[in-house]
């Protein structure tokens, strides 16, 4: 055996560290994978689901980007609050062959209407975060909400305490003009 393959064992000590690692989190890393709606469900964070990601392919299933792309959309060329950065990501799994898309966009300019450098980053991140999101089993899911304590995880609520009009579609919405194109409400994210 070459010095670079891992023996079963090897894999096995590495995969049971990592989950001890990940079981032994502190209270502000469980609240940074983690929050709680204003319903007190528990959703995934970018950083949660980027955990699960990693887990995934250390389980031998990567994702790969087969296409990504972010366009500057101005729905009305006058008027500026129109201008956003819409994304398109499309994920694979590599052992499962399962592609899934994902979709997002940000306004160009921030509430302030200035020029939100990041912007496109922020559309591409979101975009790319649902397309992962798809990926996961929801077995995967459940199981990594329920290694979390319900009282370490972040509430989100807005200035008055609750959040209203937030959609309530889940990570795989899609928005247009900061509504979701499903049900109207807010996109949070």
């Amino acid at each position: 055996m070459e010095n670079n393959q891992l023996t079963k064992s090897e894999y096995s000590i590495m995969d049971e560290l990592d989950e001890k690692q990940i079981t032994g989190l502190s209270e502000e890393l469980k609240k940074a994978m983690a929050y709680k709606t204003t319903q007190r469900k528990m959703e995934l964070t970018f950083i949660g689901l980027k955990t699960i990601i990693l887990k995934m392919s250390q389980k031998e299933q990567p994702l790969e980007v087969v296409h990504s792309e972010v366009k500057l959309d101005k729905d009305d060329p006058k008027d500026t609050s129109m201008w956003f950065w819409r994304a398109y990501v499309k994920e694979r799994n590599q052992k499962t062959g399962l592609e899934t898309e994902g979709r997002s966009e940000c306004p160009y300019f921030d509430k302030d209407g200035k020029y939100d450098p990041f912007g496109q980053r922020k559309a591409h991140s979101k975009a790319e975060r649902n397309a992962w999101r798809k990926q996961i089993p929801e077995l995967e899911l459940v199981t990594f909400l329920n290694s979390l304590n319900q009282d370490e995880v972040k509430d989100v609520k807005g200035q008055s305490g609750v959040i209203v009009g937030a959609c309530k579609c889940g990570p795989g919405a899609t928005f247009k003009g900061g509504k979701c194109t499903n049900c109207g409400g807010k996109n949070l994210s």
